[in-house]
Order: C-alpha cells, then sequence, then structure tokens
C-alpha cells in the first residue's frame, strides 16, 4: 500500500461529515430554490427561477446585501488591525500577566451571544438604559440607540467587535509564537527598535494570516451580526441594520416562503464561492509572479 493509499481511511470520515452537513444541504437547498413551499405543505412543484425573480424584484434583498457588505467593511479593522497591534503588545511582554490579560480578552467568545445582545437591549434601552444614564451625568440629551438610523448600525458593529477582536487575538497569538524569540533578540543586540522588529520580523510572518482573517471577515461578517440584528434591532430603522442572513430568515420562518429563502442562500453561496476563487487566482499569480 502507498503512503498516498494509507491516508485514505482517515480521510473517511471527513468526507462523510461534509457530505452529510455541507454539500448535503446544499443541494437540498438548491433543490428547494427552484420549488414552492410554505413549510407547512409538500412542495407543490417546480417554479424555475420564479424564486430567484422575486429576490430581484423586492428592494430589501438588495438592501441587506448592501449593508451585509457594509458591515463587512465596519468589521475589518476589529478583525485584523486592533488584535494583530493587541497580540503583538502581549507577545513583547511575555509572563503571568500577559497570559491573564488573553484570558480576560477572550471572555466575550465564550459568552452566549443571545446573553451579549439581550444585555445590551436593556443597558441601550432610551429610556432607562444605563448609557443613557452616564450621558445625562455629562449634560448629553438621551440617545435612542437602536432606534436613530444614525447610531444603530454602529451600535451593532461596536457589539460584535468585541467578540470578533476577542477570538482573532487568539489566532494571532498563536501565529507569533512560531517566531524565534532569538531572531528577536539578535535585532535587538544590533540596535533595533521596536517598530523596525514588528515591521521586518513581526509583518511577514503575521502577514498570510491577516490575509485570511480579512477574508473571513468579508465571509462571516453577516453570520456575526445576525443574533444582535434578531434579537435588537430585526433589520429596522429603515433597514439600516438588516443582512441577508436575517433576510433569509425572516423570509423562511417569518413570511414561510422556502422557495425564495433557498434561493437567496444559493446565491450567497455563489458570492462566496466568486470570492473564494478570485482570491485563490490572484493567490497564484502572486506566487507565480515571485
Amino acid at each position: 500500500m502507498t503512503q498516498k493509499a494509507g491516508w485514505r481511511p482517515y480521510l473517511a470520515p471527513l468526507i462523510l461529515a461534509l457530505a452529510v452537513w455541507v454539500y448535503g444541504p446544499a443541494v437540498f437547498t438548491a433543490v428547494l430554490s427552484v420549488m414552492k413551499w410554505n413549510l407547512t405543505t409538500p412542495p407543490s412543484g417546480l417554479v424555475g427561477l420564479d424564486n430567484y425573480a422575486s429576490l430581484f424584484r423586492h428592494p430589501e434583498f438588495a438592501r441587506a446585501a448592501g449593508q451585509t457588505i457594509l458591515s463587512a467593511l465596519a468589521l475589518l479593522p476589529f478583525a485584523t488591525i486592533i488584535p494583530l497591534v493587541l497580540a503583538v503588545m502581549l507577545w513583547q511582554r511575555p509572563g503571568r500577566a500577559s497570559v491573564v490579560y488573553r484570558a480576560l480578552l477572550f471572555v466575550p467568545v465564550v459568552v452566549a451571544p443571545v446573553a451579549v445582545a439581550t444585555a445590551w437591549k436593556f443597558l441601550l434601552n432610551p429610556l432607562q438604559g444605563l448609557m443613557n444614564r452616564i450621558l445625562e451625568v455629562f449634560g448629553v440629551p438621551p440617545v435612542n440607540w437602536l432606534g436613530d438610523p444614525g447610531t444603530a448600525l454602529l451600535v451593532l458593529v461596536a457589539i460584535t467587535a468585541a467578540k470578533v477582536v476577542a477570538f482573532n487575538l487568539v489566532l494571532y497569538t498563536a501565529t507569533l509564537s512560531g517566531i524565534d524569540r532569538a531572531l528577536v533578540s539578535a535585532a535587538e543586540l544590533e540596535g533595533a527598535t521596536r517598530w523596525e522588529i514588528s515591521r521586518f520580523i513581526v509583518g511577514p510572518h503575521v502577514a498570510r494570516t491577516t490575509v485570511v482573517l480579512a477574508l473571513l471577515s468579508v465571509v462571516l461578517a453577516g453570520q456575526w451580526t445576525f443574533t444582535s440584528v434578531s434579537v435588537l434591532t430585526q433589520g429596522g430603522p429603515d433597514g439600516v441594520t438588516d443582512s441577508v442572513y436575517y433576510r433569509i430568515y425572516a423570509l423562511g420562518f417569518q413570511f414561510f416562503d422556502t422557495g425564495a429563502a433557498s434561493a437567496a442562500g444559493v446565491l450567497v453561496l455563489l458570492a462566496f464561492a466568486v470570492l473564494a476563487t478570485a482570491w485563490s487566482v490572484v493567490r497564484r499569480s502572486r506566487r507565480a509572479s515571485h
């Protein structure tokens, strides 16, 4: 038995899991996207591309897609720059204190998103919320944080950012652990400043991780904000906090239009497939040029 063939039995559980939990539901969703179904009766038959056409006839879906992209761009610094800076600061000061700080910063990841969103719902209450009580101390009039189109999206991004920063901080910390500290010590003996060490040693080492996290930020932004949107705003006010994921949920489980919801899911999947393909092409071209 060749070495390559020897790995096949170990890949079987992974392939089975992908077939059951990823590709199977994807195919089932694609089938539902060309059928009419309201979740309460059996599918009534094929409707072709009518479900897809209905999405383009309703401006809500296009607006939700635009707001999802806007949320992804707003979360991008919290997915890359801020956790990288924090990780480098903690990496430069190893010891027990660094471990404690990382543990405290990781807390938002382990707290249930629904619990976090519910707590913020009380804190941001325009009449009795703690945030407006604090503003009153400084003579600032109360703010309708979740009801004002000018602040609602910013609030959701801020709530989501805490978890994004905490999780990506761990990933950056794991990446930085691969840097040989002897190399850093040698650079310091040669008179290199912290900025020079960060630029010429740390920067190249974390470049690939940064690109991956930036791509994941674009792909997962809608999922990260879904719970906050569902609990706090339901897509309002005026659709500024809507997202394609909440729109899919609303179509499927509020309006019982499973065919349209499935069509929206297929479109999102295709959009991400195009994005991943483009990133792969760019990556290969860069490797070929080097």
